[in-house]
């Protein structure tokens, strides 16, 4: 007995011990809210709308059909894609326009996806025109036109009937559509139909005033509330049919969706990965605020903003021998590379990149000369105000009349890299329009090669 005392304080310290490593093996379990610049990076991917199935999460994207479109966007197909960590994608198939009402056009705007009794339903636009619906028994297909006309036909209501969000609450699904106002009805059992008639979902500032949108609405409840973002816009309400009084700045971004994974919000949102017009897919965790507000970041710019990333390991990011040479690409390197046959020869990428260089402060340029002398030049088209940037800008800028900075480079025929502040360029404005390069600005029988451009 005497012993007693002594196992006591043993049991004592060995049970602190035990809690001591359960803790910290707990710690070791605790994952990393993830973030991801591209799920599907140079693929021209835009407008993901997800749905969970089991343990994958599945969205559907439309694709962008070149990055030398400018206007508007022409999106030639839907596709599909899955993730069973949030990290990795699978692509799983392509939905064509010809496979709906839609036919031979390159129509594909925004849409959703739903589930109901072991059935799956895709809301698609046709264009900003109408919406349609397609079924099939599983997310990977096949996938048929269920109506072969529209569920929400043009002339539907004051807005147009394009751009759906469709929303399950306390057992029922709503779908929502729209630009500048958005309207909700109720689908019917069948969710091929509308069970009554769309009414207005309407939007107020905090002094009662209307709130006019976007258009693509996305819609996710939390705790007691309603979040309802466009862009990188949002309100909330206590009901889904609201009213909704409008919040503020949400994540910058454009059409896209919020869900909940293992415990952790998210935003997954379309970006100008490439330019406007060839766009991509970002994830960003999701916090809020103690009120329930969504928590902006200090730094709230959708990737690759506010600079430029040019690394060449998907492909040539849009970049294009504009005159006097060729443009080749080499994935295993990571390099575009060519030969010039005209002195001034330039190459470019694509226009309408949409960056506020204001926040930038050099360029970088990794490349290599295969004749030492070669002098190698940079330009900048840049614009100072960012309203209407795709009417005021132009798809060919005349280069000719630009101001060209010749760069400070080794005469060696190695790899280097040589740093250019944005202070040089004297004629720079707030937002990247294009870039151009003469590789070798006065040899009409130069080869080069460039491993990566940044601006940051």
């Amino acid at each position: 007995m005497a012993n007693q005392p002594i196992r006591n304080i043993v049991y004592i310290l060995l049970g602190i011990f035990s809690f001591s490593c359960i803790n910290q093996q707990n710690k070791l379990v605790v994952k990393e809210p993830v973030s991801i610049n591209s799920i599907a990076p140079d693929r021209g991917l835009a407008d993901p709308h997800v749905i969970i199935v089991n343990d994958t999460l599945y969205t559907m994207c439309g694709h962008d059909k070149s990055w030398d479109t400018y206007g508007s966007c022409v999106m030639d197909r839907w596709e599909l894609w899955s993730t069973t960590n949030l990290k990795d994608w699978e692509h799983h198939l392509n939905i064509l326009p010809k496979q709906t009402y839609i036919g031979e056009k390159d129509n594909c705007f925004a849409g959703d996806v739903a589930t109901k009794d072991g059935k799956f339903y895709w809301y698609f636009s046709n264009r900003t025109y109408s919406t349609g619906v397609m079924v099939a028994p599983s997310m990977k297909g096949p996938w048929k036109d269920a109506l072969g006309k529209p569920l929400l036909p043009e002339g539907l209501t004051s807005t147009k009937s394009y751009d759906p969000e469709v929303v399950e609450d306390n057992g029922k699904h709503y779908i929502i559509f729209g630009a500048g106002q958005y309207f909700i009805a109720t689908l019917g059992d069948d969710m091929i139909s509308l069970a009554d008639q769309p009414q207005k979902l309407s939007i107020f500032f905090e002094n009662g005033k209307q709130k006019f949108t976007g258009d693509k609405p996305a819609i996710f409840k939390r705790n007691d509330s309603y979040y309802l973002f466009w862009g990188n816009q949002y309100a909330m309400a206590k009901t889904l049919h609201g009213p909704y009084t409008y919040k503020g700045e949400y994540l910058d971004g454009g059409h896209g969706s919020a869900f909940e994974w293992e415990g952790q919000w998210y935003s997954i949102q379309e970006n100008h990965e490439t330019n406007a017009f060839y766009r991509g897919v970002q994830l960003r965790p999701l916090y809020f605020n103690q009120d329930g507000t969504v928590k902006i970041p200090e730094i709230n710019l959708e990737y690759p903003l506010p600079g430029r990333v040019y690394d060449f390991n998907y492909s040539t990011q849009g970049w294009q021998a504009k005159q006097g040479t060729d443009l080749k690409y080499n994935k295993e390197t990571g390099t575009v590379f060519g030969k010039t046959n005209a002195k001034d020869a330039i190459i470019t990428s694509t226009p309408y990149l949409h960056s506020p260089i204001y926040l930038c402060k050099q360029l970088r340029i990794q490349f290599r000369k295969h004749n030492p002398e070669d002098r190698l030049k940079l330009a900048l088209y840049s614009y100072e105000n960012p309203k209407r940037y795709t009417k005021n800008n132009p798809h060919n800028v005349d280069w000719s009349r630009e101001e060209w900075l010749a760069v400070n480079s080794s005469n060696t025929t190695d790899w280097q890299e040589v740093t250019i502040p944005l202070s040089e360029f004297t004629n720079h404005q707030k937002y990247l329009h294009q870039i151009a390069v003469q590789p070798s600005s006065e040899s009409a029988n130069a080869q080069w090669e460039i491993r990566s451009i940044i601006v940051e």
